[in-house]
């Protein structure tokens, strides 16, 4: 050996390693695909899901309003299932009853000749007057009444579905 060769090295500069853009650009647009993918997916499922009718989506409101009924709280349940009949009512027959009040709702749009409405009016002026003494006459109501209000709602919006509606 030779002892006059140095046996340690000196250090090197160091060695950049050039960073290649196609690979953040490649990674990005595959994100992006993915997710249009699985949004053009969801889309294609959820056209695909048959679409609940108006007295279909109206029925599964009053139903949700059950929770209210059992605990007792007679305002909040008989608000809440006479908005969703006025929103039906509103949405089915295209009149205004939501911001109206029974009186002027039964006065304005029952009276109206040829209107859909007119061979239901009976059942849904004592429906919209009893749930006015709940929420306005802080009327007590006992769970059995409840159930009652709740059967005549279903069975307005069930029978009144299916009601042809003429153009004027």
């Amino acid at each position: 050996m030779n002892s006059s060769a140095p046996d340690i090295h000196d250090i090197h500069a160091p060695f950049l390693i050039p960073q290649d853009w196609r690979v953040p650009v490649l990674i990005g647009t595959a994100a992006v695909l993915a997710l249009l993918l699985v949004w053009f997916g969801w889309r294609w499922l959820r056209a695909r899901r048959p679409q609940l009718t108006l007295v279909e989506r109206t029925l599964l409101k009053l139903d949700a309003t059950r929770p209210l009924m059992e605990d007792g709280d007679v305002r909040g349940f008989s608000v809440a299932v006479s908005d969703i009949v006025r929103g039906y009512v509103e949405e089915r027959f295209a009149v205004h009853a939501t911001q109206r009040t029974t009186t002027e709702f039964l006065r304005d749009c029952l009276a109206q000749v040829g209107s859909a409405l007119q061979a239901h009016e009976q059942s849904l002026s004592e429906f919209l007057k009893f749930c006015d003494l709940a929420k306005f006459a802080r009327w007590s109501l006992n769970g059995e009444e409840m159930r009652g209000l709740l059967s005549s709602a279903r069975q307005f919006v069930e029978s009144s579905g299916n009601v042809p509606i003429r153009q004027s």
